[in-house]
């Protein structure tokens, strides 16, 4: 059996510190499929057009108005999946200091408000990365290079690695309390308050551009759906707005069936593959 590098190992820290620092260098991952070169990376600001950590003034909303953006947020939280749910997704990674594209894929499965596990696939049908995600734990493990790294609610660790991205917009993408809204009868803007985090959401229903901010940490997202249920076709953008990191994703098909529960449990306890 070969040994695994525990996270508080000085093996372990060395390994670690090597994946987020050479981000571009996902071949060594062992699950790129194909890279290219790509323009430059747009940094989460002008994903929103302007840089939300400014304080605008506070706009005086109507009631009339007011209503109608609770009414199309209920709308779009009832329209969000119940049940469990595999999607198979197509990932491009940009390295943000030499611009390349990596790209892989996997499967996503999705425990709504629960959990979400990221599998992507790398040559021969090996499991390149796995990613298991829950509002409070996560893990991801690269047997590639025996690395495995575990955390809680707090991603300081995760720099440069997407957990915000799962934790956030796959297992409770709508999560928080209505703070403000403005609507008009194309668009709605809604500002949504979830514990420590505020998140800045913009759509048309087929286009949702958010900025979620907490405490230092800043992520950009930009996706593309009829709505924000699972579909084949359905695209994002990913912005991680201190490393620069960007993740696109597409979901390439939707399957029927639902995904085996032991699939959301801790991997290293009883959870199974996808």
């Amino acid at each position: 059996m070969t040994a695994r590098a525990s996270s508080g190992s000085p093996a372990g820290a060395a390994t670690r510190a090597r994946v987020v620092t050479k981000l571009g260098c996902l071949g060594a991952l062992a699950f790129t499929l194909g890279c290219g070169p790509a323009p430059p990376v747009r940094g989460p600001y002008t994903i929103v057009n302007g840089d939300p950590r400014g304080t605008p003034p506070v706009p005086n909303v109507g009631q009339a108005e007011w209503t109608l953006s609770r009414e199309r947020l209920g709308r779009m939280r009832s329209a969000l999946p119940k049940r469990p749910y595999v999607g198979r997704v197509k990932i491009g990674v940009v390295d943000p200091r030499t611009g390349k594209v990596y790209q892989a894929r996997g499967a996503v499965a999705v425990s709504p408000d629960r959990a979400a596990r990221l599998v992507l696939l790398g040559p021969g049908g090996t499991t390149a990365m796995d990613v298991w995600v829950t509002r409070e734990r996560y893990r991801l493990s690269i047997p590639s290079i025996n690395l495995e790294q575990r955390g809680g609610v707090d991603l300081a660790g995760a720099r440069g690695l997407p957990i915000g991205f799962l934790r956030w917009w796959f297992v409770s993408p709508l999560e928080g309390k209505l703070v403000l809204a403005r609507s008009n009868k194309h668009e709605s803007v809604f500002l949504l308050r979830d514990g420590g985090a505020t998140v800045t959401l913009r759509t048309d229903g087929e286009r949702f551009i958010a900025i979620r901010r907490e405490g230092g940490r800043l992520d950009g997202l930009d996706w593309s759906g009829r709505g924000l249920a699972p579909r084949a076709g359905a695209r994002g953008r990913y912005i991680d707005g201190e490393w620069g990191l960007r993740v696109d994703v597409l979901v390439e098909d939707v399957l029927d069936e639902e995904p085996d529960p032991e699939a959301f449990l801790d991997p290293d306890e009883k959870g199974t593959s996808l």
